[in-house]
């Protein structure tokens, strides 16, 4: 089942709120006054506001309910970019990949339009001790087959591809798939869950999240997931891969 980011947007405004250490881990790769493509910008997170940036984002949806009137946001795809050879220092692509039609295609063209790094966040398959598979096992069976692992994504780059570890911190604004991963209630309010696209995907899922519901009311939740509750960040599988083009 796709996904319709137009239905989707009103509810990245209130629960898809750029987290400041995943910013941080993001700005590190990037140098401040550079030119910066967003790739599925969506409404807008992330993008280094010391730069000069673009987006790219299909949802018309997503663009209209950007905040910031300084980003030149134009609609398109990462398949069929708009610009020239080497136009940008650094182009993003921030949890975005596994909605693209072909996602070699769109790394192609992201290489193709760069100069410096490609900075890509995405999942490597393996939500570690992330808990909601457990209730929703469909989850699991769709990501993987949405998300290339970081070793596909190395070959589609090339040699001088790097992967670093994104723990999620426990109270990470940025509500995606994994953020609530200690704060379980969050999965059973409507709105958060229209904020993560795989919900798109999974149809009824009311069975597992009465399940939930039930654990969390009964304490059985915190029970058997005692020790995720004294950690302050976890790997849920999540990596920031970075590639960095050759100068000729």
């Amino acid at each position: 089942m796709s996904v319709n980011y137009d239905t989707l947007a009103p509810e990245y405004v209130n629960y898809r709120v750029a987290d400041i250490r995943i910013d941080a881990a993001i700005r590190r790769h990037i140098v401040p006054g550079e030119k910066v493509l967003n790739v599925g910008a969506g409404q807008g997170s992330y993008e280094p506001e010391d730069c000069d940036v673009t987006a790219i984002e299909p949802s018309r949806e997503m663009i209209a309910r950007r905040a910031s009137t300084k980003v030149e946001a134009l609609q398109g795809s990462a398949e069929s970019l708009p610009f020239h050879d080497n136009s940008f220092d650094t182009s993003l692509a921030v949890l975005t990949i596994h909605h693209w039609k072909d996602i070699q295609k769109g790394l192609n063209e992201l290489k193709r339009v760069t100069r410096g790094k490609v900075i890509i966040l995405t999942w490597n398959g393996d939500f570690g001790d992330f808990w909601l598979p457990d209730y929703l096992p469909e989850i699991a069976s769709i990501d993987v087959g949405l998300f290339p692992p970081v070793s596909q994504l190395s070959e589609w780059l090339g040699p001088k591809t790097n992967a670093e570890v994104l723990e999620i911190p426990y109270d990470c604004t940025d509500g995606f798939m994994c953020a609530y991963w200690r704060r379980p209630e969050m999965y059973l309010i409507p709105e958060a869950r229209q904020a993560i696209s795989t919900f798109s995907r999974i149809g009824d899922a009311s069975r597992g999240l009465n399940s939930l519901l039930k654990d969390i009311n009964s304490g059985h939740w915190h029970n058997q997931y005692e020790s995720l509750l004294e950690k302050a960040s976890l790997d849920c599988g999540y990596r920031l891969v970075i590639y960095e083009k050759s100068v000729a």
